[in-house]
């Protein structure tokens, strides 16, 4: 499957830097109890670059929060993180836009799928709270909150963020550790190390299906509203011509 990755040039740029630094400062000159007409150079292996990411069969979108109309042309599934301060960028720079001029027209139905990475403490209970308040028909007024609240998820939790909404945080938290809720979590979780997603926030573009499964071209990072645009208006045109 065809994927797009921010700054491709920037990257190259570093991977070359990188492997230049590895290339001096990976080597090690045994010494101790060598004459030093005899050195031996001892080189680090090579870091084992991670896969590409790639969809190895569609995503699986049962049980999925999705906003707007299920007959738009195009479907994006975004794969994100609650504490991940690129997500955070997506929804306030770009979610806007992509909203009033694609989704509200009935051009673009947006599903959220979970990426909670590991090292960020708090996104794998904001992504339970933000599901547990789909029984209270306040999902993305959770969404809404918890990445407003990014900075202030580990002084106030996001139970403390669901009380300020005026959730009903009992029944949340006892939905929070439901396993259920766990498994839907988990099995996002799986998804992506299946397709090697790895990278927060991760898009997947395609034309919209009827048979509750999706794919299409995988966008990495928080891209800027300019060139997520043109990338739409691309596939768009691909869809019309199909």
């Amino acid at each position: 499957m065809k994927k797009l990755r921010q700054g491709n040039l920037l990257q190259n740029i570093a991977a070359l830097s990188l492997g230049v630094g590895l290339g001096i400062g990976g080597t090690v000159l045994l010494q101790d109890q060598v004459a030093p007409s005899a050195k031996t150079v001892v080189e680090d292996p090579a870091p084992e670059q991670p896969a590409e990411p790639a969809l190895t069969t569609p995503l699986l979108l049962k049980d999925e929060q999705a906003i707007g109309s299920e007959q738009a042309p195009l479907t994006i599934v975004g794969f994100s993180d609650f504490e991940c301060g690129y997500c955070r960028r997506f929804h306030e720079l770009v979610m806007p836009e992509l909203t009033a001029e694609y989704i509200d027209k009935g051009l673009v139905r947006f599903i959220y799928k979970d990426l909670p990475l590991p090292f960020h403490r708090q996104a794998h209970p904001a992504a339970a709270a933000a599901r547990c308040a789909i029984e209270q028909e306040r999902y993305w007024e959770m969404v809404d909150a918890l990445f407003d609240q990014q900075n202030c998820l580990d002084c106030k939790g996001v139970v403390g963020i669901a009380e300020e909404l005026n959730l009903n945080t009992t029944s949340l938290q006892a939905c929070m550790q439901e396993e259920r809720t766990q498994n839907l979590i988990n099995t996002s979780l799986s998804e992506a190390d299946l397709h090697n997603i790895r990278v927060t926030p991760t898009f997947v573009i395609g034309p919209t299906r009827r048979d509750g499964k999706h794919d299409g071209v995988i966008v990495e990072g928080a891209i800027p509203w300019p060139p997520f645009k043109t990338l739409l208006d691309e596939q768009l045109k691909v869809k019309k011509r199909s």
